[in-house]
């Protein structure tokens, strides 16, 4: 009887190359998708550092005044900036009168209507602000300086590190009063 058909090791040779590419296939899947979540990770720690920078940025130059360490520790990692901006009118407007902080890996912002400090960007590890007068000195113990003497700020974000890497961008404001 000449019966045509797949012997049983032709059919478990067979199988154990599908499960091969099978496996195989998966591991690139799995590896790939772990990538992706790493590079999506820092892409919106990067995002949320740069939004940061960028809103402390324009409101310290346009500052009215500028108050280096509202916390009080006599360290340059929070800020205080008020300014009379949406629209010119004298009053406190929403963002006119902010502080930003950082704690556990969140930028805050405090207003005066708020009650505590809000979240204002996440994976935000730490921001240090450096303080110049008009020569271009910097100023060691800021907190003790004039409104006048802030001149220039420059403001550093770092986020929270993602696999090793974190993003640090840095910026700077001449701050430009009405005097």
């Amino acid at each position: 009887m000449n019966e045509r058909g797949f012997s049983l090791v032709e059919t478990l040779v067979v199988t154990v190359v599908l499960l091969l590419t099978l496996g195989i296939a998966t591991q690139i899947f799995v590896q790939g998708n772990a990538a992706y979540a790493t590079q999506r990770a820092y892409d919106d720690a990067r995002s949320n550092a740069a939004a940061a920078l960028d809103m402390m940025v324009r409101l310290l130059r346009s500052a009215d005044m500028i108050v280096p360490d509202p916390d009080g520790n006599l360290a340059a990692d929070s800020i205080r900036i008020v300014a009379d901006w949406n629209p010119r009118n004298g009053t406190a407007d929403p963002y006119e009168d902010v502080r930003f902080t950082t704690a556990g890996g969140i930028l805050f912002k405090q207003e005066p209507a708020d009650a505590a400090p809000v979240a204002f960007a996440e994976r935000i590890a730490s921001i240090v602000f450096t303080y110049r007068n008009g020569a271009g000195t910097l100023l060691a113990t800021p907190w003790t300086a004039t409104q006048a003497q802030l001149v220039l700020v420059q403001v550093t974000v770092r986020s929270t590190p993602i696999n090793g890497l974190s993003v640090t961008m840095t910026s700077s404001a001449s701050v430009r009063r009405r005097e």
